[in-house]
């Protein structure tokens, strides 16, 4: 016999805080995801042509 399974919706003041906390986490992680990108970086420098 197949289980049927049913999910309730989040109440109005749970999903507030659920997005809440997600752009909160979203800022506090944005800096570092920045930081660590601009780290990654390299600068080459090439030579000037000789002519």
């Amino acid at each position: 016999m197949p289980k049927i399974k049913t999910r309730q919706q989040m109440g109005c003041l749970l999903a507030c805080f659920h997005w809440t906390m997600i752009v909160f986490t979203v800022g506090l992680w944005t800096p570092v995801y920045l930081a660590a990108r601009r780290k990654r970086v390299t600068v080459t420098y090439l030579p000037d042509d000789p002519k």
